[in-house]
């Protein structure tokens, strides 16, 4: 059903018909309240998207994140969407599944729609060809959240993942343990080469010799944590630093029914490892703080503008 269908209905015109669903009060009270009251009778939704061309207006944000099965994703999703939908935007959810040609296809079915600005998580740290150039030559504001290309000039709020990772390294250290076993994200990601970063300064700093064979490169999936768990298990390490919480879930699956004593850390901290019998050393990332800023950022116009958020041990 549309606004056509209601109009035909009742016998009034379209005029009439989008003039009551907007809102405006230069209508007839009676007619208002018949148009009011078939709508509420056949639970008619007005078509936003719609609406917003209608009025020229763009209220819609379309928001790219590269795996909402993963915790972390899933709560900093659920901020942006809060801060924006105070603002009065919509926002278009596009899972791109940590797949480029996914990514690829998001950008360009993006591309077809009025959108006021893109939220960008990105799959990768580095491209041949800057996947947001489409985007840009469109005229579509576009900001990153998280995830920072090297050296890239776009605004954004991302995590400071040296210091999270190095204050992580530094307490384990402290603790006493000298083979801590490091599971990185996909090195093509900067942030997980500024987590490895992070590694190496504290042993640095505390004079102490990193073993190669003691850092495990994984993808932030499960699996990936899961075979490096595997390893570590066969290994003489006696902590391991694991750096998203998807693999640390890996991780606890090799564990699972093992003797062997490892303390465990993690860079992200989420509510799920509190039901884990394990203690576990993590950065709390303040995520409501990320989507607020975010907004704010997005709001505000600069074009220019990188926040970073230090972690919470």
């Amino acid at each position: 059903m549309n606004m056509k269908d209601i109009a035909k209905e009742l016998g009034v015109s379209i005029a009439t018909v989008s003039r009551v669903v907007n809102g405006h009060s230069n209508v007839n009270i009676e007619t208002k309240k018949r148009i009011e009251e078939y709508i509420k009778s056949k639970n008619y939704t007005p078509n936003v998207m719609a609406q917003n061309l209608s009025k020229m207006e763009n209220k819609t944000i379309a928001l790219l994140v590269p795996n909402i099965s993963n915790p972390f994703f899933a709560s900093l999703i659920n901020y942006i969407c809060k801060n924006f939908n105070k603002g009065g935007y919509q926002i278009a959810l596009y899972n791109t599944v940590e797949n480029l040609e996914q990514e690829k296809e998001a950008i360009k079915n993006i591309l077809g729609l009025r959108i006021a600005g893109v939220i960008a998580i990105l799959i990768n740290g580095e491209y041949k060809d800057n996947p947001l150039e489409p985007l840009l030559r469109a005229k579509i504001p576009v900001y990153l959240i998280d995830r920072e290309f090297e050296n890239s000039k776009f605004p954004g709020v991302f995590i400071d993942d040296f210091i999270g990772a190095y204050k992580i390294t530094k307490i384990l250290l402290e603790r006493g343990h000298k083979r801590i076993a490091l599971i990185t994200g996909n090195l093509d990601f900067f942030n997980a080469r500024e987590r490895m970063r992070g590694y190496i300064q504290a042993h640095l700093d505390k004079g102490i010799e990193i073993e190669e064979k003691n850092i495990y490169e994984g993808d932030y999936l499960f699996e990936s944590g899961y075979v490096a768990g595997e390893k570590i298990l066969e290994s003489d390490v006696t902590a391991v630093f694991s750096s998203n919480n998807l693999m640390l879930f890996g991780v606890l699956k090799a564990l699972k029914n093992q003797k062997k004593k490892i303390d465990l850390a993690c860079f992200e901290k989420t509510d799920f490892l509190e039901l884990l019998d394990e203690e576990i050393l993590s950065c709390s990332i303040p995520l409501e703080d990320m989507g607020k800023n975010i907004y704010e950022l997005f709001i505000s116009k600069d074009k220019k503008k990188k926040i970073y958020i230090e972690p919470i041990i």
